[in-house]
């Protein structure tokens, strides 16, 4: 188990480092996390994922930047989400995903991306404050009754992501 473990993380760390588009410290410069869980996910994602490189390309070319953190639980059954709130800047609006603990791998990756997908909106949109957050998302989800609002096409992207996984195994 921990000789499983040990290659994992070696694998990690190559993917890591031999990853265009990652800094030197092994991170995006605007698709950030202080968990080294996460920035597994999602540099494995990236690797194996042309829909999640896409996203992250897209997002480290917008003004705006994004912490990806875990959470044991979420409300309304949810696995991820995009919180509707801004910090930072108007010029560089900090933007929080969080992601459900204990998810499996791959499925854990389609989940960033998914929640990926809405900072992408929301960027694309010039979200600034948390009004505007709701407002967007109240207009591309007209069927909420609730917080709780989806898009089609991120859905559609959560799809396409395990796809993608499915075909390119871990090594």
């Amino acid at each position: 188990m921990a000789a499983h473990w040990f290659q994992r993380a070696i694998w990690a760390l190559l993917v890591t480092a031999l990853t265009p588009g990652v800094t030197a410290a092994g991170q995006f410069k605007h698709v950030r996390s202080d968990e080294a869980g996460i920035r597994t996910l999602v540099a494995d994602g990236y690797e194996r994922s042309a829909t999640l490189r896409k996203l992250i390309d897209d997002i480290e070319g917008l003004p705006g930047i994004v912490y990806i953190s875990e959470a044991v639980k979420l409300s309304q059954g949810m696995d991820g989400a995009l919180l509707h709130i801004v910090t930072g800047s108007p010029q560089l609006p900090i933007l929080r995903v969080v992601i459900k603990t204990n998810l499996a791998h791959d499925y854990a990756i389609a989940i960033v991306a998914h929640e990926l997908h809405h900072v992408s909106e929301a960027l694309h949109a010039g979200t600034r404050d948390a009004d505007a957050m709701a407002a967007l998302f109240r207009s591309l989800d007209t069927e909420s009754e609730t917080r709780k609002y989806e898009t089609e096409e991120a859905k559609a992207t959560t799809s396409r992501v395990l796809a993608e996984l499915r075909a390119r195994v871990r090594r």
